[in-house]
């Protein structure tokens, strides 16, 4: 009988560090044997793995603490950077989806994070921008999460570091590949 090993401990290190490689054979089995192919899905796999540990490492050490969800602080940090925004532009800022927005937009202006209200011209739409206590609270957790931000990328050099930022950036602000 195999054991089976979460992500946690020398066993479940073994199990991660291996994941890459049972991936690729795996893909090979499927037939896809171009080299950029394989490095494409590897690097898919491993952002979407990295950004499922990381959301729940800073909802674990930082935002439940403060009594925010990752949505709540993505929220939240919009509206610091653009400032006020239309209800309807926060999912795309934000990153959240319209049904989390509504949920989250209803907890935070409860706990008084932020002040929705009604655009004159047009009653329909919501205008949403933070309160004090809710720079307050997002200051609190941008400390906290650019300490776990420090932990996470110790394993890179500097200049190793830079390069991922502008590797990063170059993917997430290309326009959506159409598929071909």
């Amino acid at each position: 009988m195999t054991e089976t090993v979460g992500e946690t401990g020398a066993a479940g290190e073994s199990r991660t560090r291996e994941f890459s490689e049972l991936l690729r054979h795996h893909h090979r089995e499927l037939g896809t044997t171009d080299p950029r192919d394989l490095d494409a899905i590897e690097m898919v796999t491993d952002l979407t793995r990295l950004e499922a540990r990381l959301t729940k490492d800073f909802e674990k050490h930082v935002h439940r603490p403060l009594g925010l969800t990752w949505a709540g602080f993505r929220i939240l940090n919009a509206l610091w950077v653009y400032g006020p925004l239309g209800q309807q532009d926060i999912g795309r800022f934000s990153g959240s989806s319209r049904a989390s927005i509504s949920s989250a937009l209803a907890t935070l202006e409860t706990r008084g994070l932020v002040s929705r209200e009604r655009v004159a011209s047009d009653r329909r739409q919501l205008f949403v921008e933070l309160t004090e206590e809710g720079r307050e609270t997002l200051r609190k957790a941008i400390e906290t999460q650019t300490k776990r931000e420090r932990a996470w990328t110790a394993v890179l050099r500097d200049d190793q570091l830079s390069e991922l930022v502008h590797l990063l950036r170059t993917l997430v602000n290309q326009e959506t590949p159409t598929a071909e």
